[in-house]
């Protein structure tokens, strides 16, 4: 008897702009390697990997930035109606669709009982949606969609008219999927992440690997939900870390890991710190390179640490560091200036320079004046760190969307679409479009100062 057939899919983004600065569907891969404990065969179709094989033949690909980063292929399409006032050109990026029915045309001739779908950024449906609406012409299977978009915006996920998994937690999956269409899996006693593996083997090629070793972030920022999606921090044995870089390195041949964990250097004594000593120990520092894009926790950083990040070959180090002005005490207390010298200071001392450091400096908060972001992108120069200025965008569900809804600056109501960052500036009463661009702009006087 043929074995269940599962098909992950990870779907087009459409966006006026998307660049694959290390995007990679972890989620769905440890949805694969759950399913693949419980028996299931599962394959995979990542419409995002630039580093597809059958891709690679078919479109141009841009050549990569650095260390595997890189642009996207993409075509114009039309604009969904709600967004005909924007006057940019709207894209869809990934694979061309007709080689995505080829790949769907080839898993149907094997048999698929099941296909699951992903999601992220909530403004980004349209892309899953037309995703979807390709499989359900080329395939004959129930269609599960799950990720951050359904989990923050079921009323919207729901007309997709997929089967909606809700839950961040993967033991419930046997139970729904028996329930949902009569199937008689086992309800194993499983770990997912402290367990098991994402499931890079399902790729034939990739340009890295990006891994989790850590769930969760103890901080409460106002414009962050990390905190709520996981009731406590949770962390992934130091060797069972290893083991994923040493293997995932070696059959996929890639040189760069990238950590995208939302708060690795919380309780570092007892996980980063071990693991950074164990990677120099191995050697992998020799062979690899390691990024932390996701902006770790300035506070939290020490001389050790910082040196420990050197030895070990990490080339992409990013902080936190949002505004400058009194909103960094009323969102969240997770930095000050301060902490912000410092850490650049002991990153400067162990070896760092602006190449490798930057911070994230967030615009358009609610609150936030012009000011306050041209007082941050000074204390980066002065500190002698790169930068990169981020467009705030309003996340359901946040304690800062919460606030605007309260106090009528939003309905709470708005399609996903509406709050892009790109988007917001154009309808909002916050900053102008004239103002971004003005902060966009001294930003990039200011970084020239970085070079000298």
């Amino acid at each position: 008897m043929r074995r269940k057939r599962i098909l992950l899919v990870n779907p087009w983004i459409e966006d006026f702009a998307a660049y694959d600065f290390w995007l990679k569907p972890v989620g769905l891969l440890y949805v694969g390697s759950f399913l693949k404990t419980l028996g299931l065969e599962v394959t995979l179709i990542d419409l995002m990997n630039r580093y597809d094989p059958e891709l690679q033949s078919r479109v141009k690909v841009p050549r990569d930035k650095f260390y595997g980063t890189g642009k996207f292929p993409h075509v114009e399409i039309a604009k969904p109606p709600i967004l005909s006032f924007m006057p940019r050109k709207y894209k869809r990026y990934g694979m061309p669709e007709e080689l995505f029915r080829e790949k769907l045309r080839r898993e149907r001739e094997n048999g698929v009982d099941a296909v699951f779908v992903t999601s992220t950024l909530t403004y980004w449906y349209p892309g899953y949606f037309d995703t979807i609406s390709v499989i359900k012409e080329e395939l004959d299977a129930p269609i599960f969609f799950g990720g951050f978009f359904v989990r923050n915006q079921p009323s919207v996920a729901k007309r997709s008219g997929t089967i909606l998994f809700t839950h961040t937690d993967l033991r419930y999956l046997p139970r729904f999927l028996n329930r949902t269409l009569g199937w008689e899996l086992p309800e194993v006693d499983i770990d997912w992440f402290t367990q098991l593996s994402p499931a890079y083997e399902l790729y034939e090629k990739v340009g890295y690997v990006v891994l989790l070793t850590t769930l969760g972030c103890p901080y409460r920022c106002t414009y962050c939900i990390a905190h709520r999606n996981w009731e406590r921090m949770r962390f992934k044995p130091v060797e069972l870390v290893l083991e994923e870089i040493e293997k995932f390195s070696e059959i996929l041949n890639v040189q760069d890991i990238v950590f995208f964990d939302d708060a690795i250097l919380v309780n570092a004594e007892n996980h980063f710190k071990p693991l950074l000593k164990e990677i120099i120990r191995r050697g992998l520092n020799k062979k690899l390179r390691f990024h932390l894009p996701n902006g770790i926790h300035a506070r939290l950083l020490t001389q050790e640490i910082a040196d420990l990040l050197y030895e070990a070959n990490f080339k992409t180090i990013k902080l936190g560091y949002e505004t400058a002005g009194k909103l960094q005490r009323t969102t969240g207390d997770k930095i000050r200036d301060e902490d912000l010298l410092r850490a650049a200071r002991i990153l400067k001392n162990a070896g760092f320079t602006h190449k490798e450091v930057s911070a994230y400096i967030m615009v358009n908060l609610p609150g936030q004046t012009v000011e306050d972001v041209m007082n941050a992108v000074d204390v980066c120069v002065d500190a002698g760190i790169d930068y990169s200025i981020n467009e705030f965008t309003p996340i359901v569900g946040t304690d800062i969307w919460i606030e605007l809804v309260n106090k009528g600056l939003l309905t709470g109501r708005e399609d996903p679409l509406l709050l892009n960052n790109t988007v917001l500036p154009y309808w909002w009463k916050n900053m102008s479009v004239e103002q971004i661009q003005f902060l966009k702009e001294y930003g990039k006087i200011k970084k020239a100062e970085l070079s000298l």
